[in-house]
């Protein structure tokens, strides 16, 4: 056999191995088998990082790969507003092979035949960092439909389209950029020189009128001193503390002999009570003889009055026997 022809027979047979061996892994691990669908997405973001292979993830469950990566302007040029111009706006468009047995013999179909209604709930796709080194896949998520309005594209979509949303990273770089914009403007050298004059004040506040407020604080300790001084000379004068002694007795003394003077009160007041009620019969009798006087002269002022003769010389009346009346 010539060298060329075993060299030929070599390539063959290690062609025909490799080929064979491929077939096994790729009937091993049964993507000939798998039911898969074609979505796409675009962006304006930087893809970098992201290739094609880089998984596709529905709220963390691996569903697919990404099968291209390209312009709107080569997928669809008819959508070119200005055919003979670049567009350097155009947008990235991302499409992804999802493996649809993940979702279930009964729901496979209806992921992607039904999905405008996930978009108008709030379906979303988003590229994620798989690390800090690592590279992009893209997720599929349900966000608030709110806060990610569904943006379509200016052209016609060829394969179910999901809307966009700005990575989890540009957000957080935004939103640095929004608090960098604050604070550069503000006016750091106006906040300088105001707190300069805060201080400035403050200041003489301090000296004009806490210096006086000390002054008076330290007399007062001292008359605060002189004060204790002499509360504790009168505490300690014997006569004090006798006076308080003689105090404790008379009180003593008057609980014992108060309720005793009450009682002989009481006692007398009932005596005084016991008289009024025993003489109160001859009491009516006197003021009755005496009412009876009264009207008496009474009358008898009335005829001295009115006739004084007759009173002073008429003769007496006469006698009259027992049961006889006067004529």
């Amino acid at each position: 056999m010539k060298p060329s022809t075993e060299i030929k027979v070599g390539a063959f047979v290690l062609v025909s191995a490799a080929l064979l061996f491929g077939g096994v892994i790729a009937l091993g691990s049964g993507k000939f088998f798998q039911h898969t669908e074609v979505i796409e997405t675009s962006t304006r973001e930087s893809v970098d990082g992201l290739q094609i292979g880089s998984p596709v993830k529905y709220r963390g469950v691996p569903i697919g790969e990404i099968a291209s990566i390209s312009f709107a302007d080569r997928d669809y040029p008819e959508a070119d507003k200005e055919p003979n111009a670049f567009d350097y706006a155009s947008p990235a468009v991302i499409r992804m092979k999802v493996r649809l047995d993940v979702f279930g013999p009964q729901q496979s179909d209806l992921f992607t035949k039904d999905i405008e209604r996930g978009v108008e709930q709030g379906l979303r796709a988003r590229m994620t960092s798989a690390g800090l080194t690592g590279g992009l896949f893209v997720e599929l998520d349900m966000l608030d439909p709110s806060e990610y309005p569904a943006v379509m594209p200016a052209f016609t979509p060829k394969y179910p389209y999901v809307p966009s949303a700005n990575s989890r990273l540009n957000e957080i770089l935004a939103t640095l950029q929004r608090i960098s914009n604050s604070i550069s403007r503000v006016d750091f050298e106006g906040l300088g020189k105001g707190m300069q004059q805060s201080v400035a004040d403050i200041n003489r506040i301090l000296e004009t009128r806490l210096d006086p407020m000390l002054a008076n604080a330290d007399g007062f300790i001292t008359q605060l001193d002189k004060t204790n001084t002499m509360l504790q000379t009168v505490i300690g004068d014997p006569k004090l503390a006798s006076a308080i002694r003689d105090t404790s007795a008379m009180m003593a003394e008057l609980r014992t002999s108060v309720p005793a003077a009450v009682m002989q009160y009481g006692e007398f007041g009932e005596e005084l009570n016991a008289l009024v009620t025993s003489q109160e019969y001859d009491v009516r009798r006197l003021l009755s003889a005496l009412r009876a006087t009264a009207e008496n002269l009474e009358q008898l002022s009335e005829r001295a009055t009115q006739d004084p003769p007759h009173l002073i010389f008429s003769n007496p009346p006469p006698k009259l026997a027992p049961g006889q009346l006067p004529r």
